[in-house]
């Protein structure tokens, strides 16, 4: 549908309809028209009589250019110039008195109502008096000069927001510029909204589509460019997986924005800036997936030899991972529009052995990036020549991972029956730990008086004694699995060797009581690195 241009609306002053009825005569309001600009204070407020008897002089000027009875010609021709000469001086003070107005509109973050008052009566009689196009041309040029200043000082800045200025800037300087724009927004759309606002108090008796009209060629240029700016930056900007949570604050800031947006510039003309916003919405949400896509593969690519932990601790690479999935987990209800556009692949088939609590696509791919997490902690796991240390180490990975989905929102998305099924298995590398690494131990404890009683003992003193040794690295990063294992392993050695103690302590030297046997398990399962 073709818009009507601003100054064909503007070109049709009786559309503008004055609420006022005019009383006095012309005579009259040609008086207080002269004495109100024969006796001019710049500073003085309007006085309503003399915005009456401005229209009054344009109606009553009107009338004798259509009337061909009365008076001569030639009178006529004097009564009107002289009508149009004084309407002309008193239109130049209106623009004086308007211009003042709006200055002090412009001054005031409040937008004070009596000024808001005087320039809507002002403009009122403006645009009905046949001067619509000066009144509006005014007020466009200093709202728009005051919309900029309040982006600039809010640290807006048009002239770096151009793709061939963003393209080039490092990351460290663009990470400043997006996390600015993200701050700026709200206020940015708010100092939108009171121009919106304003606009349509100031011209509440014109037409819609004149207050659109105007209200677009004011913030136009500006909300375009300031819209812009996270589209390219979702262009130009090379995925990575730091640089995922930039663009998702963006994306969260606009789309909380959006409905405000709408409502301002849903209809023409200015519906370019609303088309604007939502094409950065969707540039933004290609960014992202693909960000997402980066972050798994580097979890890929991660190299398994070269980056064993001493002791079996928690690897770096977990900690990264869940310390980012724990983060992400915070932009649930964004990340289910954006990842809703996924192609399917084989997360499809992974889900339906997954447990999830639902199958929204977030689920699926935060579950999808911990098992691919989880068989890189495998892969790594294998890279210990030890048994007992290689299921340490992922019962210690395994239950940090636990831990982190237990005590943050991943817990609510990936549900009961995926966490029970994950601790159950933590549960299980800790059992392995522990029967691989002191079973044999255990099974040296002779059980009956048998013959070789004594060289069992020396065998069990020296391989304790040994383990104690090469396994004082060794680490369980989470105090209860700690416990847990402790416990275990007191129960699968004390009794046994107390039991073997208390009969043959007597006539063999033992180097180990039962006491210090407990208490050295105790020491290496008492602390962790």
């Amino acid at each position: 549908m073709a818009v009507t241009p601003l100054r064909d609306l503007l070109a049709e002053p009786t559309s503008f309809r004055l609420d006022h009825p005019i009383t006095q005569s012309i005579s009259q309001s040609i008086s207080i028209v002269s004495s109100t600009i024969s006796n001019w204070d710049p500073h003085s407020s309007h006085s309503p009589s003399f915005l009456q008897a401005t229209s009054h002089l344009h109606s009553h000027l009107l009338h004798l250019s259509k009337s061909a009875s009365r008076g001569s010609a030639s009178s006529r021709h004097s009564e009107l110039v002289k009508i149009h000469t004084l309407l002309e001086s008193a239109m130049q003070h209106l623009e004086e008195l308007f211009k003042r107005h709006l200055f002090s509109i412009s001054s005031d973050v409040d937008l004070q109502c009596d000024e808001i008052a005087d320039a809507c009566s002002i403009a009122e009689t403006m645009l009905a008096t046949g001067y619509g196009e000066e009144c509006v041309s005014m007020y466009q040029s200093m709202r728009r000069s005051n919309l900029k200043s309040q982006m600039v000082r809010l640290g807006f800045d048009q002239s770096s927001n151009q793709a061939k200025v963003i393209r080039k800037l490092k990351w460290e300087i663009l990470d400043r510029h997006i996390k600015s724009w993200t701050d700026i927004a709200p206020a940015v759309v708010q100092s939108c909204s009171d121009e919106h606002q304003l606009c349509h108090e100031i011209f509440a008796v014109s037409p819609e589509s004149v207050r659109n009209s105007i209200f677009f060629t004011i913030s136009c240029d500006m909300a375009l460019s300031f819209l812009t700016f996270p589209e390219t930056v979702a262009v130009y900007l090379k995925p990575s997986p730091e640089k995922l949570f930039r663009l998702l604050n963006m994306y969260v800031v606009l789309s909380d924005l959006l409905p405000d947006i709408e409502s301002m510039f849903g209809s023409e003309p200015a519906h370019s800036v609303r088309s604007q916003a939502m094409s950065s919405l969707d540039k933004l949400s290609k960014a992202i997936r693909s960000v997402v896509s980066e972050f798994e593969l580097a979890i890929q690519k991660d190299p398994v030899k070269s980056s064993a932990v001493r002791g079996g601790a928690i690897h770096p690479l977990t900690r990264y991972v869940m310390n980012y999935l724990a983060y992400l987990a915070d932009f649930e209800h964004s990340l289910h529009e954006i990842l809703i556009d996924l192609p399917p692949d084989c997360k499809s088939s992974f889900f339906e052995q997954a447990n999830l609590a639902d199958g929204s696509i977030l689920s699926v791919t935060i579950a999808w990036i911990l098992f691919v997490l989880l068989c890189k902690i495998d892969s790594k796991a294998e890279t210990y020549s030890d048994a007992a240390l290689s299921y340490l180490f992922l019962a210690n990975n395994l239950q940090y991972i636990m831990k982190k989905i237990q005590g943050c929102h991943l817990n609510m998305i990936l549900g009961d029956d995926w966490v029970n099924g994950h601790s159950t298995k933590a549960r299980r590398f800790m059992d392995g730990h522990v029967r691989s690494g002191w079973a044999d131990m255990s099974a040296l404890l002779p059980v009956h008086n048998e013959d070789d009683d004594i060289e069992r003992l020396r065998k069990f003193e020296m391989n304790f004694e040994k383990a104690m040794k090469e396994r004082k690295e060794w680490v369980i990063a989470d105090a209860a699995m700690r416990e847990e294992v402790r416990l275990a392993v007191e129960a699968m050695l004390v009794p046994m060797y107390c039991g073997w103690y208390r009969s043959h302590n007597n006539f063999v030297a033992v180097k180990f009581t039962p006491e210090d046997v407990k208490k050295r398990i105790l020491r290496f399962y008492g602390e962790s690195d």
